[in-house]
């Protein structure tokens, strides 16, 4: 008899709602302490958001980081996220990211996960990603749930209450085939139902300047964990900072149509030494800046899109990962154009041909005088790279626009990942991690740091959840 077909247990030790990557850390986690958990997935697949990211984490101070050249250290990460957060972040969450991060990349390469070579992604002062593919990311993890005999995995079981006893979350209810069921739980109930990025009503509460966002990221992220908690008194952190993505594909352009989400595609082409245009064939911003602030950006130009240009040069750059550099398999999608000449590229996708040239010509005469005379472009990203002319035929144009991904806000916690009151009591029994927890990024955000943070989080919430609930001895 299967794991699934199995009568659902009545008491365990930990529930854990949502199958994603902090809920699977947890899940691990707590198992390898011991523990008996229910780990609940609403939506039939695992994966959540984390199978629609470019499958990067932030590291610093690794091994890989060390053969490829790269002089990094903690110190520096730590930096690098506060100053990413606009100096909002949460020193306690922050240190704790520190503390574990090099830990949590050992403890992965350990559950099988494969990482790809280092590469430089969005507000890095060094090359610190730590690419993986999401799918082999979360098929290594799932295995390794679905193996260990003291975890029940449980999808399409949507969780609906959080009941209390004695002031203390202790059981839950969820509709698993139209039935629904309550499970007891000495340790409490951890939450890692993800962001809301797909729900509209709370995008336009939280974030009105994101409503003409395409709303993407996890299929089940609609927010209904972070409800049930703010249902109980907890306090949120960090809302107006919500922000899309830049670079994601249009797919049907020039339909304007939005893609779905399985046909959504992030490239970045500008970290390599690409330009961002808008429908006016006019650079908008400093591509070196963060993707999240292009995001915004974006948004304010034309009919919302943007298109990033590059040359062979930078095409020869593309790898596998992080997903987000696979230029080559997006040109073999036809969501990248070509051409020999800039006039030619401009055609491609209904551009002014002379504005787009002269736009190519004055970049490349500004790098070759160094310095951007239009908005200060010093580097590829924050500080790192030198600038390159695109001079190189032939040349690529990629029509994009922004998604909100993910919502990086939502419930305060304490350093022990215990969901935190409006009077900012612990609710006692109540634990989050991943991207429902607030307090981490602030108005700002590092590329990597939220897998890393999903799977630090995870893991210390279900240490911490079995410590208060005295199951660890």
């Amino acid at each position: 008899m299967s794991k699934h077909s199995s009568p659902l247990p009545e008491h365990v030790d930990l529930v854990i709602a949502g199958g994603g990557l902090a809920g699977h850390c947890a899940a691990l986690q707590a198992a390898e302490r011991g523990a008996s958990v229910l780990l609940l997935e609403k939506t039939e697949r695992y994966g959540g958001s984390t199978t629609h990211s470019s499958g990067s984490f932030a590291f610093a101070g690794t091994q890989a980081q060390r053969d490829a050249g790269f002089d990094d250290s903690p110190q520096n990460l730590e930096a690098d996220i506060v100053r990413a957060s606009g100096n909002l972040a949460d020193p306690a969450l922050v240190s704790l990211y520190i503390e574990h991060q090099a830990q949590a990349y050992e403890w992965l390469r350990g559950h099988g996960v494969v990482f790809h070579p280092v590469t430089l992604s969005s507000n890095q002062g060094v090359p610190r990603t730590h690419a993986t593919n999401p799918s082999q990311l979360m098929d290594a993890l799932n295995a390794a749930v679905q193996a260990n005999p003291s975890i029940r995995y449980q999808p399409r079981a949507a969780i609906t209450t959080l009941l209390q006893r004695d002031g203390r979350v202790a059981a839950v209810e969820f509709t698993l085939d139209g039935k629904r069921h309550t499970v007891h739980t000495s340790a409490g109930v951890l939450l890692a139902t993800g962001g809301f990025s797909r729900n509209a009503e709370l995008i336009r509460k939280f974030a009105p300047k994101m409503a003409g966002a395409m709303r993407l990221g996890g299929e089940g992220n609609d927010g209904d964990g972070l409800l049930l908690a703010w249902k109980l008194g907890a306090d949120l952190v960090d809302m107006p900072y919500i922000n899309g993505t830049f670079g994601i594909s249009l797919n049907h352009y020039p339909d304007d149509r939005p893609p779905s989400g399985e046909e959504a595609l992030l490239r970045l082409a500008i970290y390599r030494g690409g330009i961002a245009v808008n429908r006016n064939a006019e650079r908008f911003a400093d591509e070196s800046i963060s993707y999240k602030v292009l995001g915004e950006r974006c948004l304010e130009q034309p009919g919302g899109i943007g298109f990033q240009l590059w040359d062979q040069d930078i095409m020869d750059q593309s790898v596998p990962a992080p997903n987000a550099t696979d230029f080559e398999s997006a040109f073999e999608k036809g969501l990248v154009r070509r051409a020999d000449d800039i006039a030619a590229l401009a055609r491609t996708v209904g551009l002014d041909e002379a504005r787009l040239v002269k736009t190519v010509d004055q970049y490349n005469q500004d790098v070759e005088n160094g310095r951007d005379s239009v908005f200060g472009r010093s580097s590829l990203g924050k500080g790192w790279g030198k600038l390159v002319r695109i001079d190189r035929p032939p040349f690529y144009i990629y029509p994009c626009t922004t998604a909100i991904l993910a919502t990086y806000c939502g419930l305060k916690v304490t350093r022990e990942m215990e969901v935190v009151d409006v009077l900012g009591a612990p609710i006692s029994g109540l634990y989050a991690a991943g991207e429902i927890v607030g307090g981490f990024h602030g108005s700002g955000y590092m590329s990597g740091s939220s897998l890393s943070k999903s799977a630090i989080f995870g893991r210390v919430a279900a240490h911490s959840a079995l410590a208060s609930g005295k199951v660890l001895a």
